[in-house]
C-alpha cells in the first residue's frame, strides 16, 4: 500500500489532494455532479499545500499566520475523512453480494444517488469554507523560507561513546568524587553517624547533568546495600504510580498491587525496608510536597542506608537535606577545557582557526551546559559543510547567554534551534514521540512501524518505508534529540528516550502545530473536546471514577490516532473511532481479568495498527480492515478472525503462544513477521503455506497442546529450509513442553540449499539438533546471533562455529557432558567478532587457547545446579585480553530429586576472582553471581545418537 506522505506542517494536505484528484478519474465518472467542485477544491488546496510548505520553514509565525495554518489543516482533515467516507461507501456497495434481479437494482441505484446527493452537499459546504480560508489568507504576506533536504544516514559510531564517555565522563570526575564523599562522609555526632539515615541531594539547572552525576555514583557504590534503586519522579507525579513503581522495583508481595490509597503503600514500603540496608536514587524532585510523602516511606532504622536526590529547585534541596546545608551538592556548570571537549567529540574535528573564534562565542553561549553543547556540536556535525557562514549563523541564533541567564526559556531557546534545523520529516517524527509518557523506554521497532502507519515515512524510489523510517530514528539519534537506551554488541540502538528539557520542547511545539494532545492529569481532561483532536495520548493511573470521567468527556469521532499508557480501568470506546489509523494499547495494564471488546474494530476501515498488551477479543471477521499494516496481540480471547489471511497489506502478525492460525495463510504473502506457528494445532494446509510466505523476516515456532505428526514436523522442515535461503532474517524456537519430544527428523538433516543465506537471528531454546548443524557454520555467515541446545559438543562442532565473521552473541546450552575437553584458540582467528558469549552445561570444560576471542566483553557461565568443583571452564581466561564481566549462574536446588549443595555469593565471587588471578586485566574485571533456587524436573529431552532417538535426561 502506498503511504501518503503527512507532516506536522501540512497535515494531510498531500493525501487530500491525491484524493481529490482520484473522484476526478475514469472510475467516477458518473459522479459528475461534484467533478466541477472538486476539481475546485484541489487547485485551491494545492495552493494553500504550496504556502504551508513555506510556512513549515520559517522559525517564527505570527499568531494571525498561525490560526490560518491551523485552520487549513483542521479543514483538509475534514475533507479526507469525507473522500475516505464516500469511496468507502461506494465501494461496499459495489462488492456488495446477493440478489442481482430488478429490485436489487433499483435499491443499488437508490443508494447511489443517496450517496452522491450527501457527498455532493458535503462537497459544497467545504467548498465555501475553502473560499472563506482563502480569502483570509490574501490578507496575510508571508515570507519565503528555503526548503530542508535530507538523506540516508547511519547512526553515528561515536553515539555510544558519547554518551558513555563523553556525555557522562567529560568534566563530571570531580562532581562524582565529591557526592561519594558525602554518602560516605563519618562525623562525630552520634545524631548524624554513618549509621542513620543520610540524604544527599544534588541541585542545579536542568541540562547539566545531574542524573548523568546520579547515575554515575548510584553505578559506583550499589552492591553494598539490601534494597537498590535508581527512581525517576517527574514534574507532575502520580503519587500512587510513584509508589507502585517502588514496590514493584523492590519486589515486595504483590497484595500491595491492588492498593489504591497511598498511605497503604507508604505503609507498605516502610514495612519492607524496616530491617534492611538501602540505597535510593530520587530523581528529579520539583515539588516539597512530593519529597515529604516519599521521605515518609523511608525508614531511619540504622542501618546505614543512603538517599540522594536530584532537583532544580534549591528549595527543594534543602527539604530534602532537612535544612543541612552540608549535604546539598550544586552543580556547576563545565569549565572551558571541558566544554571545547564535549563540544568537538560531538563535532568530530578539532576546528580551524577562522571557526576557533565563532567555537569560541557558541560555547560561551552555552554556558557550560552539557545538553545544550550536545545539541548544538549535533546540529554542526550534520550540516554539508563547514563554513564559517553556517557556523556564524547558529552562533547568531542564540539569542540568550545561559550562564547569565539560566532560565528554562533560555534552554528552550537552545533545544529549538536544533528542531528548527530538523528537515520537515524528521520535526514530524519527533512531535510524535510527544505520545510517550516522561522517562518512557520506546523501542525503535514499535517507534518505526507507527510513523509508517501514520503515513510520515517517504517512499523514496520504492524502498522498504521501514527500512526508510529506521534512518530517520538514527538521525534522531545522530542529532541528539533522543537517548539511546540500548545499543546492541553490532552498534544498532534499538531503544531511545527524550531528554525531559526535550520532550518538554516537544510537548509545546505539538501544541503549537495542533499536531497531537497529551493528557496526563484527570484535571486535563477538558481539553480534549474543546477541539477536534486528531492524536490523543492519555496517560492515566487515575482513580476509578476520573478514570469514568474520561470516557464521558472525550471526543473520538475525528480522531486519527489514540494511545493509553498505564494501570487502570478505563476502557476506550473502540466503536467511536470512525477515522482511526493508529490504536496503539500496547502498554495499558490493568488489574482486571475481563477482556477488552474489540469486536467494533471490524467497521475501522482506515485502521492501519493495532496493539494491544492486554486480553482481547476480537470479531470473528476482520477482512473488512484493509488497510491493516500491524496487528499484535499479547492475550487473545477466543478465535483469530477465520478470513485475517484475506488481509493484503498485513505485515506484521503476533499472536499470543496457543493459537491456532486459520486455514490458508498461504496468501498472505505480505506477511514480513510470524509470531507464532503453532506446531500442536495447525492444520496440514498451514504447514505447507508456511513455504509460501516469501517475504517473512521474522519466524516464530511455538509448540502447545498435543504432539504434531511426523509427517507435519517433516513438512515444516522443509518449508523452513526454503525460507531460509529467501529472506528469512530470524528464526525463533522457544522452548517445547516437557513431555513432549522434539521430533527425530529435523533441521539438522534437510538439503540446505548451498547458496548464502540472509539469516542474522537463530534462537533455538529446544532439543532439535542433536549436534551443531554442519550447514550454520557452512552457508550462514550473516549470523550476530546464535542461541542452540544441542545434546552434545565436540571440537568439530566449535570448528564449524567459530569462524563466523559478524557472529556477535553466542549461547551454547549442552546436555550432555563433554567427554574431552573443548579448545578455542587463534588457529582459524576464532570468533573474530564475538562480544557476549554464554556457555551452559552441567560439567562445562573448555579452554582458550591464546589469541581466541579478541573481542570478547562478557563470559556468561551456568553450572546448571552443579558446584565451584567446575571452575576448571576458566582455564586459558588470561587469554581473553578483552574482558570486562564474567557472569556465574548456579541453579542452587534440587534436580532429579536430589540435593545440590549449597553455595554463596561469597564463596562462589572469591572462588571466580582465584581463577582470574592470572588475567593481565584481572582488577577491572566485574565477577557477578546468581544463584536460583529452582525445582528441576527430570523432564528434558536429549538426543541419543546411538540409538538414533531421543531420550528422557536422567
Amino acid at each position: 500500500m502506498a503511504a501518503v506522505l503527512e507532516s506536522a506542517s501540512t497535515g494531510v494536505m498531500n493525501s487530500v489532494i491525491e484524493k481529490l484528484g482520484a473522484l476526478m478519474g475514469e472510475q467516477y465518472e458518473k459522479h459528475r455532479a461534484v467533478r466541477r467542485d472538486v476539481a475546485f477544491l484541489k487547485d485551491e488546496l494545492s495552493s494553500m499545500y504550496a504556502v504551508l510548505n513555506k510556512l513549515a520553514n520559517m522559525e517564527e509565525l505570527d499568531p494571525q499566520t498561525v490560526e490560518w495554518r491551523n485552520q487549513v489543516m483542521g479543514m483538509a482533515f475534514d475533507i479526507e475523512d469525507s473522500i475516505d467516507d464516500f469511496v468507502h461507501q461506494v465501494g461496499e456497495d459495489a462488492t456488495s453480494t446477493g440478489d442481482f434481479g430488478f429490485l436489487a437494482k433499483i435499491r443499488q441505484y437508490v443508494n447511489e444517488l443517496r450517496l452522491r446527493h450527501h457527498f455532493t452537499k458535503q462537497i459544497q459546504e467545504l467548498k465555501s469554507r475553502v473560499i472563506e480560508v482563502s480569502e483570509r489568507r490574501k490578507r496575510y504576506k508571508l515570507d519565503e523560507a528555503a526548503a530542508s533536504s535530507s538523506s540516508f544516514v547511519t547512526v553515528d559510531p561515536r553515539m555510544a561513546a558519547l554518551y558513555t564517555e563523553a556525555g557522562s565522563l567529560v568534566g563530571i570526575e570531580g562532581p562524582v568524587d565529591d557526592i561519594v564523599k558525602l554518602v560516605d562522609k563519618k562525623e562525630g555526632d552520634a545524631s548524624t553517624s554513618p549509621q542513620g539515615l543520610r540524604v544527599v541531594a544534588i541541585v542545579g539547572f536542568g541540562g547539566l547533568g545531574k542524573t548523568t552525576v546520579a547515575n554515575k555514583v548510584y553505578r559506583k557504590i550499589r552492591g553494598q546495600y539490601d534494597c537498590e534503586m535508581f527512581v525517576s519522579v517527574s514534574q507532575r507525579p502520580d503519587l500512587l504510580k510513584l509508589l507502585g513503581r517502588i514496590i514493584h522495583k523492590a519486589g515486595i508481595m504483590t497484595q500491595l498491587n491492588h492498593v489504591v490509597e497511598v498511605e497503604d503503600l507508604i505503609e507498605g514500603i516502610r514495612g519492607y525496608l524496616k530491617n534492611l540496608s538501602y540505597f535510593f536514587v530520587i530523581d528529579d524532585i520539583w515539588d516539597t510536597s512530593v519529597w515529604d510523602i516519599l521521605r515518609c516511606a523511608l525508614p531511619d532504622n540504622h542501618k546505614g542506608s543512603r538517599v540522594i536526590t536530584t532537583t532544580r529547585i534549591e528549595t527543594v534541596a534543602k527539604a530534602c537535606c532537612s535544612y543541612r546545608p552540608e549535604f546539598i551538592y550544586k552543580m556547576k556548570p563545565l569549565d572551558d577545557e571541558n566544554s571545547a571537549k564535549l563540544f568537538f567529540s560531538r563535532v568530530g574535528y578539532v576546528c580551524a582557526q577562522p571557526l576557533k573564534e565563532i567555537s569560541d562565542e557558541i560555547l560561551r553561549k552555552c554556558g557550560g551546559l552539557p545538553l545544550a553543547i550536545i545539541s548544538i556540536g549535533s546540529l554542526l556535525a550534520s550540516q554539508p559543510t563547514r563554513s564559517r557562514e553556517q557556523w556564524k549563523f547558529v552562533c547568531s541564533s542564540l539569542r540568550s547567554n545561559l550562564r547569565e541567564n539560566p532560565t528554562l526559556e533560555g534552554m528552550r531557546q537552545v533545544l529549538k534551534l536544533s528542531y528548527n534545523n530538523l528537515p520537515l520529516h524528521l520535526k514530524t517524527c519527533l512531535l510524535y514521540i510527544g505520545m510517550y509518557p516522561e522517562d518512557h523506554c520506546i523501542e525503535k521497532v514499535d517507534l518505526v512501524r507507527l510513523w509508517v502507519a501514520e503515513g510520515f515515512v517517504a517512499n523514496l524510489c520504492d524502498e522498504d518505508a521501514e527500512k526508510v523510517a529506521g534512518t530517520y530514528f538514527n538521525e534522531l539519534v545522530n542529532r541528539s534529540m533522543i537517548q539511546p537506551t540500548y545499543t546492541g554488541y553490532n552498534g544498532e540502538v534499538s531503544g531511545c528516550k527524550v531528554h525531559d528539557m526535550i520532550l518538554d520542547l516537544i510537548r509545546l511545539k505539538s501544541e503549537e502545530e495542533n499536531f497531537l494532545s497529551v493528557v496526563d492529569n484527570a484535571s486535563h481532561m477538558a481539553l480534549s473536546s474543546q477541539s477536534k483532536v486528531r492524536r490523543l495520548s492519555l496517560h492515566l493511573g487515575f482513580r476509578e471514577d476520573q478514570d469514568t470521567a474520561v470516557a464521558t468527556s472525550l471526543s473520538m469521532s475525528h480522531m486519527r490516532s489514540f494511545a493509553l499508557f498505564g494501570n487502570t480501568c478505563f476502557v476506550p470506546p473502540v466503536s467511536k473511532f470512525k477515522y482511526i489509523r493508529v490504536l496503539n494499547l500496547k502498554d495499558w495494564r490493568t488489574d482486571e481479568h475481563d477482556s477488552i471488546d474489540l469486536t467494533p474494530i471490524c467497521k475501522l476501515f482506515q485502521l492501519r495498527y493495532l496493539n494491544v498488551g492486554r486480553k482481547a477479543r476480537l470479531p470473528a471477521q476482520i477482512s473488512n480492515l484493509q488497510c491493516l499494516e500491524t496487528l499484535e496481540l499479547n492475550k487473545l480471547d477466543g478465535d483469530v478472525p477465520s478470513d485475517i489471511v484475506h488481509l493484503p497489506y498485513l505485515l506484521h502478525f503476533v499472536v499470543p503462544y496457543g493459537k491456532r492460525l486459520p486455514d490458508g495463510i498461504c496468501v498472505m504473502r505480505s506477511l514480513r513477521t510470524l509470531r507464532c506457528f503453532d506446531v500442536g494445532l495447525n492444520s496440514v494446509d498451514n504447514f505447507k503455506g508456511i513455504a509460501e510466505l516469501l517475504n517473512v523476516r521474522d519466524l516464530v515456532i511455538s509448540c502447545s497442546g498435543t504432539a504434531p505428526q511426523q509427517g507435519n514436523m517433516d513438512t515444516l522442515w522443509c518449508s523452513i529450509a526454503k525460507l531460509i535461503s529467501c529472506k528469512l532474517r530470524a528464526l525463533t524456537f522457544p522452548s517445547f513442553p516437557a513431555n513432549l519430544p522434539p521430533p527425530i527428523v529435523g533441521l539438522d538433516r534437510l538439503a540446505i540449499s548451498q547458496a548464502e543465506h540472509h539469516l542474522e537471528v537463530l534462537e533455538v531454546s529446544s532439543t532439535l539438533f542433536p549436534q551443531v548443524p554442519s550447514w550454520i557454520g557452512q552457508h550462514c555467515s550473516r549470523l550476530s546471533v546464535l542461541s542452540l541446545t544441542v545434546n552434545m559438543l565436540r571440537q568439530d562442532d566449535v570448528d564449524l562455529l567459530v569462524q563466523l565473521p559478524n557472529l556477535l552473541d553466542l549461547k551454547l546450552n549442552i546436555r550432555k557432558c563433554p567427554k574431552e575437553r573443548i579448545l578455542i584458540d587463534n588457529s582459524r582467528v576464532a570468533f573474530p567478532a564475538l562480544k557476549l558469549f554464554t556457555f551452559s552445561c552441567f560439567a562445562p570444560c573448555l579452554f582458550f587457547g591464546a589469541g581466541a576471542l579478541p573481542n570478547l566483553h562478557t563470559l556468561t557461565l551456568d553450572h546448571h545446579g552443579r558446584g565451584l568443583e567446575n571452575v576448571k571452564v576458566l582455564e586459558g581466561i588470561q587469554h581473553l585480553l578483552n574482558l570486562k564481566e564474567v557472569h556465574v549462574v548456579f541453579t542452587n536446588g534440587y534436580c532429579g530429586g536430589k540435593a545440590m549443595p549449597g553455595i554463596t555469593e561469597a564463596d562462589a565471587e572469591a572462588t571466580y576472582r582465584d581463577a582470574i588471578s592470572m588475567h593481565p586485566g584481572k582488577s577491572g574485571i566485574k565477577i557477578l553471581v546468581n544463584l536460583f533456587c529452582l525445582v528441576m524436573q527430570p523432564s528434558a529431552f536429549y538426543y541419543d545418537s546411538d540409538n538414533g532417538a531421543f531420550v528422557e535426561s536422567q
